[in-house]
């Protein structure tokens, strides 16, 4: 019983003080350091938003450049082909 007892006393007073720091550590509002890092990091987000799309449109216009130079390269070889196999007639 006597055992029980400090074992319930010991945990009681760990739990108080585990609560006592966990309250002074927390406040109802943020700082103003913190609300000016969020405004910071919101901005700095909205302008990485705008570079990602930046450079997707960039990629967009190279992807269609390819291919029409892809397509502009197999119409060469299609000619030279038929300019070779008329050659050789």
């Amino acid at each position: 019983m006597q055992q029980r007892i400090r074992k319930v006393t010991g945990t009681s007073v760990a739990l108080l003080l585990v609560g006592a720091f966990l309250l002074a550590g927390c406040s109802s509002s943020p700082s103003e350091e913190q609300l000016r890092q969020l405004s910071d990091l919101k901005t700095e987000v909205d302008a990485l938003g705008k570079e990602v799309s930046s450079a997707a449109a960039k990629k967009g216009e190279l992807d269609k450049q390819i291919a029409d130079l892809q397509a502009k390269i197999q119409k060469a070889n299609a000619d030279m082909a038929t300019v070779k196999q008329r050659l050789a007639k």
